[in-house]
């Protein structure tokens, strides 16, 4: 069921969890200030979980957010089938720009966000308060992808006037320090254009591990949102200790990280 499949939407991926209901929390935050419709999203598959019953338990719960947010358009959506099977049509079909999820099942969904067109904001869900996404923490390496990352933070800068704050990465080749360099003016130049309050910093770690510090950075008061680009290639040694990805959400507590594919093409935001 969907209310209307030709506008952008703000899409939440509803397991009925316990960490459901802040991770919706998350979704009408976002779609308000972005100004875009809500779309819960749910997969049908297995024993108990049959579209109909999801629809109903969808519109329950579409038919409560309405009432205390009368002017927010809100669409339900179940698929058959796993989310990784799904991501492209959430974004062709459904005109999805953003997935939020809770960050149960991590692999399962690392390996999807491989396919997708839109980025995955993983989301504690245990923290239902103090909302805001005002400061952007942006960890820049050498990758030529980076620049697509400073979309979203354009978008969070624009539309919810939050400011950025970005790292880049300390690199002891040249060749690597000339990437990182190019990407940072890029970035400061795109946000300026744009009138995003910015700032850059240079970090103490090379582009392996800037992720972390800007992390760091985070957890210590500077940062509400983190924003990082996940891994176009794995490795032996990914499959053995795991995607950097990974670690980082798992560390991240409370403070939501936004993951972008660097292996497809962004869907762009619509003014």
């Amino acid at each position: 069921m969907m209310k209307n499949i030709s506008e952008q939407k703000v899409t939440v991926l509803c397991d009925f969890s316990p960490s459901m209901n802040g991770t919706i929390l998350h979704g009408i935050f976002i779609a308000g200030f972005l100004k875009k419709e809500l779309c819960l999203f749910s997969l049908a598959g297995g024993k108990g979980t049959g579209k109909a019953e999801l629809s109903e338990k969808l519109r329950e719960i579409a038919l409560a957010i309405q009432s205390k947010n009368s002017q927010m358009d809100i669409s339900c959506l179940v698929l058959k089938g796993t989310l990784e099977e799904n991501t492209e049509r959430l974004a062709d079909k459904y005109d999805s720009v953003i997935l939020i999820m809770n960050k149960v099942q991590l692999r399962t969904k690392l390996k999807a966000l491989k396919e997708s067109t839109v980025p995955f904001l993983f989301i504690d869900g245990k923290v239902t308060d103090l909302i805001s996404y005002k400061q952007v923490v942006l960890p820049v390496d050498y990758r030529k992808e980076m620049k697509e990352t400073s979309l979203w933070a354009s978008y969070l800068g624009r539309f919810n006037n939050a400011g950025v704050i970005i790292t880049g990465a300390r690199e002891q080749d040249q060749g690597n320090r000339e990437k990182v360099r190019k990407n940072l003016l890029f970035i400061r130049k795109f946000l300026k254009k744009l009138q995003v309050g910015h700032i850059i910093q240079e970090g103490r770690s090379n582009s392996w591990k800037i992720q972390f510090e800007a992390l760091k950075n985070a957890h210590g008061g500077k940062g509400d949102i983190l924003i990082i680009l996940g891994s176009k290639y794995i490795t032996l040694l990914d499959l053995l200790i795991g995607l950097p990805e990974k670690k980082i959400i798992q560390k991240a507590g409370p403070l939501p990280v936004l993951c972008i594919n660097p292996s497809k093409d962004m869907n762009i935001l619509c003014d």
